[in-house]
């Protein structure tokens, strides 16, 4: 009775475990580059909050260190494939950065890299570690601008907010003000 019931608790175990992954199909370079909207140097910040999105992507500040195609902030939220967290921090834990060759999807909010791990490039002392180094390695060698100051953009960056709020605060006041009305009107 013990050989069966082991028996039978090892093949429910086996059976109930999952493994968990992300296909992508592997991309020439030149495609990546191609369909990339921005190409950036620089970090993950991973203890910052992830902000979600409805694919396998989520949101993390990237500190940008060098802009190679595009427009980019001195920080922005790139995405991250949920799956491919665990190996972009333990580069970064040994000095590495990621070329980031990002684009703009529908299902996120945010730019996110190119077909997933195509458009995550490993770079640790200015030399590609993750294929096509001679391909990435051109974009490296070229010419790069520094990233927009945060302090530039900060002054626009938050006038939807604000006029959201102010148009809020204007019909709340407009309701009150009518309320007020209706209610003089009844007392006489």
């Amino acid at each position: 009775m013990k050989k069966v019931f082991f028996i039978l608790l090892t093949l429910l175990l086996a059976g109930g475990s999952q493994s968990l992954a992300t296909k992508w199909i592997e991309l020439n370079p030149e495609k990546v580059e191609s369909r990339a909207q921005v190409i950036v140097l620089g970090t993950y910040n991973f203890k910052s909050k992830p902000k979600s999105s409805k694919g396998n992507f989520y949101g993390r500040q990237f500190h940008v260190e060098k802009v190679y195609k595009g427009e980019a902030a001195e920080t922005i939220t790139a995405g991250i494939d949920i799956y491919d967290t665990g190996w972009a921090e333990e580069l970064q834990q040994d000095g590495g950065k990621l070329l980031l060759l990002l684009e703009k999807r529908k299902e996120a909010r945010f730019l996110v890299p190119v077909a997933g791990p195509n458009g995550m490039v490993q770079v640790q002392d200015g030399r590609i570690l993750s294929g096509h180094e001679g391909f990435y390695g051109k974009i490296l060698s070229g010419e790069a601008r520094t990233p927009i100051p945060a302090k530039s953009i900060e002054g626009g960056g938050h006038l939807l907010e604000i006029l959201l709020f102010s148009l809020t605060g204007f019909i709340t006041l407009l309701f009150i003000l009518s309320f007020l009305a209706r209610e003089n009107t009844k007392s006489y």
